[in-house]
């Protein structure tokens, strides 16, 4: 039985080597070879033992938590508040306020919202309900290029008092905080109660945490990521944020709220929990909300890690914590109210 040998030519540089340049190169391989076996100057050879991936996770997480928590007595050098008026002190913070709107990527021009799409079919009606004091309607509305906002509009039947927009969780729908779908004990439908005293409530859906949608039909490949993960890290690719995205649903329901009320009364935000934060940021960074109340969100922030991921908002704990995102919203009222909130495991099981 005959063995066959099949060397290919060996170049460099598009060179072949042959004869005493191979001979050369040989010995130069060699050489690397003997030194890369060296330790380099001044060092010593690696001999640990044990999980590297493991001892570097650590070593990250101890950094990290030390970064954090050298933050929090840090950031006061990112401000110069002016407190000897109110104009003085909104001109002092707006440098903050502006660095806050690029960090949650809240930075895309919206369309004008001239009025409400009131959403029906024709089996189902624009009027989702109505009670003696208010009118309850499917709407929708433009934010910017390819993206609506959309949820339900409670219109009071007598005089409108003030404007809300209302905030559920993620894990909620804004039929939950109406009354119009179980899930909520009555005393928990603050939507319904604005409502009832004479508000114009406009209450966005929010993204929420379940996995329907997270991936791509047309591969065939889906994850169990959430909702609001899934367009996190597609949205972070290019500076934007789903914080951002939600801000912007609020602020543009804020422009027809406001074009509606043509300045006569208030403009209000409310919000539980997921809502309470895109409430709580709407408001830092619009100076046309009159009056915030955060429900089941405010606290110290210095375990943000331990949070879902889709708040994550880059570089946000160097210079903002819930106290200075506070201070964005002063001196206009905001209301924080102590309340548990839901409890996030994690994604959904993963299925087939």
């Amino acid at each position: 039985m005959k063995t066959f040998q099949f060397v290919m030519p060996l170049r460099v540089d598009g060179r072949r080597l042959t004869g005493r340049r191979l001979t050369g190169f040989v010995l130069l391989l060699q050489t690397v070879l003997v030194v890369a076996g060296q330790p380099l100057p001044k060092t010593d050879k690696l001999t640990d033992t044990g999980d590297f991936s493991a001892q570097m996770v650590s070593g990250i997480h101890r950094f990290l938590a030390a970064r954090t928590a050298r933050a929090r007595s840090e950031r006061e050098r990112f401000w110069d508040r002016d407190f000897t008026s109110t104009a003085a002190y909104a001109e002092s913070v707006e440098a903050n306020r502006e660095r806050f709107r690029e960090a949650i990527g809240a930075v895309d021009p919206r369309l004008p919202v001239k009025s409400l799409e009131y959403r029906h079919t024709t089996r189902e009606p624009a009027l989702v309900a109505e009670t003696k004091r208010f009118s309850v309607y499917a709407v929708r509305w433009p934010v910017f290029q390819g993206v609506h906002g959309e949820g339900l509009l409670l219109e009071p039947k007598g005089n409108c008092h003030a404007s809300v927009v209302a905030l559920p969780d993620a894990g909620q729908t804004p039929e939950m905080i109406t009354g119009l779908a179980s899930g909520l004990d009555p005393e928990h439908q603050f939507a319904r109660h604005l409502a009832n005293v004479g508000c114009r409530v406009v209450i966005p859906t929010l993204v929420n945490r379940r996995d329907t949608w997270s991936g791509n039909k047309d591969l065939n490949e889906f994850t169990n990521q959430p909702h609001r993960e899934w367009i996190y890290r597609q949205a972070f690719e290019m500076g934007r944020h789903i914080i951002g995205y939600e801000v912007q649903k609020i602020q543009a329901a804020i422009d027809w709220l406001e074009s509606k009320s043509k300045g006569n009364h208030s403009i209000g935000v409310i919000g539980y929990a997921e809502g309470g934060l895109l409430g709580f940021y709407a408001a830092a960074i619009d100076q046309r909300v009159d009056a915030t109340l955060v429900s089941g969100y405010f606290q110290n922030r210095q375990g943000l890690w331990r949070e879902p991921i889709y708040r994550n908002v880059f570089g946000l704990l160097s210079e903002f914590g819930d106290a200075e995102i506070a201070t964005l919203i002063a001196p206009r009222a905001l209301v924080i109210e102590h309340s548990p909130a839901p409890t996030i495991d994690g994604p959904p099981p993963a299925r087939n």
